[in-house]
Formats: C-alpha cells, structure tokens, sequence
C-alpha cells in the first residue's frame, strides 16, 4: 500500500496547484480537509466561459526572415531534396539508359553488318569471272 499513498499523494500536490478539491481514498479522507485554499483566479476556465471579443490578444508573428534569408534557406531545401531523389532514382536511370544504348548498338552493328553483307553479295553477283572451286589436278 506505500506505493498506492506515494501516488495518491503526488496526484494531490498536483491538483492542489489548479483545482480546490483533492484526490483520496478513504483512509486519508481527513487530511483532505488541510489542503491549502485555492486562489480564484488561478482555477482553470470551464468550457462555458465566455471572452469578449477585445480581451483576446491577436497571434503574434515571429520576426519576418529578409528575403535573402528566405531564398538561402529554401534554396538549401531544395538542393537536398532534389541530391536525394536523384541519389535513389539515378542507379536506375543509368541501368536503363545503358540497357537502351546496348539494344540500339546491337541493332547498329546488325544493321551495318546486313548492308555490308548485301554489297559483298551484290558485288559477288557483278564479276564476270565464275569463281568455281578450283579443281586438284589443275
């Protein structure tokens, strides 16, 4: 029971600081009476209050940045905001564009290799001279 005390009394010294009434359970009930008497205006205000519209103090802006502070620090923003999208989508970017520039070489050298084979063939067709196996015994 030590503990249950050592924290009803803790929840007391808190409330005693903004409400007039004192949590207890039964065995300290008579100590509740020696509370120290809370000062009215310390008491939190209930939901039904109600403020007049000029006793609310309008929101204070903090100190404006000058506009070279502004830029630097968005500026700065956006380096690291674009260093670090571009640090996770340039492996890929890079990975594609060589897979591109591998298919389009490829089909550069077969293209080249198929007209250079045509051209032989062409010229193959043209000569004159029949080129036979020559015979062994010639």
């Amino acid at each position: 029971m030590a503990d249950h005390s050592d924290v009803v009394d803790r929840a007391d010294s808190l409330m005693r600081r903004r409400r007039s009434f004192v949590a207890s359970y039964a065995g300290k009930a008579e100590n509740a009476s020696a509370s120290p008497p809370v000062n009215e205006d310390e008491d939190l205000p209930v939901l039904t209050d109600v403020v007049p519209a000029e006793t609310v103090v309008p929101e204070t802006r903090p100190d404006r940045y000058d506009e070279e502070a502004l830029l630097t620090i968005l500026a700065t923003d956006l380096v690291r905001t674009l260093e670090r999208q571009l640090a996770e989508e340039l492996p890929t970017l890079v990975e594609a564009a060589l897979l591109s520039a591998q298919h389009e070489l490829h089909s550069g050298i077969n293209a080249t290799l198929e007209m250079a084979l045509k051209a032989f063939l062409a010229r193959r067709h043209q000569l004159s001279l029949p080129l036979d196996e020559p015979h062994p015994g010639n």
